[in-house]
This record gives structure tokens, C-alpha cells and sequence, in this order.
């Protein structure tokens, strides 16, 4: 998500002409707006089959599964947050470049994306909250196997998954009742700590 995700928001703020411009933001909005239930259909009827299929395994509900489709989920919010890191550089610093005989690629690339690196960071940081959060994709899109993985191929199940599934069959007050909240708590601390960094990036 990350290459891809700044790539685009450089694309968009420096490069892309009017009209591909205002085609690709209403779209890439649009998609920031899909319910993770869809994605999570989308993964387990188009891009399991595939991964199976390029990859000889019985089924495509693996790790690289749910981490496509995250990457996928964070893209909008790594484009929209960086995009706007790269128009908040002010003109000067582009024209200086150019009065010192810089082109367009090596004033994009050695100028204005390093002075807008901050609102770069802080747009995946919260790209990575996104996907931190996720549930119901990985949920249907990871294989929930309770077995730890040997690799991408392997069924996974995340803590947002694990907690969804056995909190409503756990008997109230029991070790395993309290696992799940500190599975929770702990789920709560990586959030938090993501989204401070990213407020002191930025």
C-alpha cells in the first residue's frame, strides 16, 4: 500500500492533467467509503479462487489473502492524507528547484516529496490504523485457522477476528473470557500508539 499509496498521491498532486485528476479522486473517495463486508466477499469469491490457482493450493483463505485486501483498504486513506501533504508544499520551493536547472521527476523527487515527508509518514501511519482495525475482511478472507502460521500461505486468524468470533460463545467471568479483553487491550495499545505517532509526525 505503501508505494503504491504515495506514488498516487504524487501522481495526482504534481502530474496528473485536470480531467484524469477529477475522474480518479471521486473514485478513489468512493472506494474509501466500501463496506469491509464487500471487500471481505470480494476476497473470498474473486481473489481467493485466483491465489489458489497461480499458487497450486487448495484454497486461497491465507495471510496473503487479508493482507491484499488491507492493502487495498488502506490505499484511500494513504492517497487522501499524502496528496495533501504534497499540495501543502509551498510554490517557492518547486521554483527554486527549477531556477537552479532541476526538472519536473528530480524536483518531485528530491524537493517536494522529502519537504512533504511528515504528512507522508502520518498518512501511513493512519493507513496502518486502518488496517489495524479491520475486522470482518480478515475475518472472511483469512481462513481463521487457530493454528500459528508457518507463512503467507497459511491460514491466519487476527485478534480483531478472534474476538469477534469467541466473545459471544465464552462463558461471562471465565480465563477465556478475559483472554479475549486482554487480547483486546493489547489491540487497544497498538491503535493508540499508531495514531500518536502519526500525530507527532505530522
Amino acid at each position: 500500500a505503501v508505494p503504491l499509496g504515495v506514488s498516487t498521491a504524487a501522481y495526482l498532486a504534481e502530474v496528473a492533467p485536470v480531467g484524469v485528476y477529477r475522474l480518479f479522486k471521486p473514485f478513489i473517495e468512493l472506494f474509501a467509503g466500501v463496506p469491509s463486508v464487500a471487500v471481505g466477499f470480494i476476497g473470498i469469491t474473486v481473489l481467493a479462487p485466483a491465489i489458489a490457482r497461480i499458487f497450486g493450493l487448495n484454497n486461497g483463505l491465507n495471510a496473503l489473502n487479508g493482507s491484499i485486501l488491507l492493502a487495498l483498504m488502506a490505499l484511500p486513506t494513504i492517497i487522501t492524507v499524502a496528496e495533501e501533504a504534497i499540495r501543502s508544499v509551498p510554490d517557492t520551493f518547486r521554483e527554486a528547484s527549477y531556477a537552479l536547472g532541476a526538472n519536473r521527476r528530480t524536483t518531485l523527487w528530491r524537493v517536494t516529496l522529502p519537504a512533504a515527508m511528515s504528512g507522508i509518514l502520518a498518512s501511513i501511519m493512519l493507513g496502518l490504523g486502518r488496517a489495524l482495525g479491520e475486522t470482518m475482511t480478515v475475518l472472511m478472507a483469512t481462513g481463521n485457522a487457530s493454528a500459528f502460521p508457518n507463512g503467507f500461505f497459511d491460514p491466519v486468524r487476527t485478534m480483531t477476528a478472534t474476538i469477534a468470533i469467541e466473545l459471544g460463545e465464552t462463558a461471562q467471568g471465565s480465563t477465556h473470557y478475559y483472554a479475549l479483553f486482554a487480547v483486546g487491550a493489547v489491540l487497544f495499545g497498538i491503535s493508540m500508539l499508531v495514531n500518536i505517532l502519526s500525530e507527532r509526525i505530522a
